[in-house]
């Protein structure tokens, strides 16, 4: 797995690594902004060890940016608007900060609260 993407400077001098600290901190902004949605908040049981599912994993493989993100859903909310929301602004932050980094964003609703 990758700690950074590459991607060509316009001034001809290199590239421009993006760190994924710098992913999960767009990921984690923009998520703050869609109402009705909270971060999972799973917690361990006393025998685990390791724990698999966290509210925003992050990769990057081969040049494309992985975001899965899981979320509790409010009662009574649409949840494909929802998901619809949240694929967008996530997008929508991508896109603003980097413009042409690959990325694939999946969404997966664990409870309704």
């Amino acid at each position: 797995m990758a700690d950074y993407v590459y991607i060509d400077n316009y001034s001809n001098k290199g590239k421009v690594a993006i760190s994924l600290n710098v992913f999960d901190a767009l990921v984690t902004n923009a998520l703050a902004s869609v109402k009705g949605i909270s971060m999972s908040s799973a917690h361990m049981k006393r025998n685990q060890k390791i724990r698999l599912n966290r509210p925003v994993q992050t990769t990057i493989r081969r040049g494309i940016v992985h975001v899965w993100v899981a979320v509790d859903v409010t009662k009574g909310t649409n949840l494909q608007e929802v998901t619809h929301n949240i694929q967008d602004e996530i997008t929508n932050a991508f896109l603003m900060a980097t413009e042409q980094v690959p990325f694939d964003v999946q969404v997966k609703v664990i409870s309704i609260i």
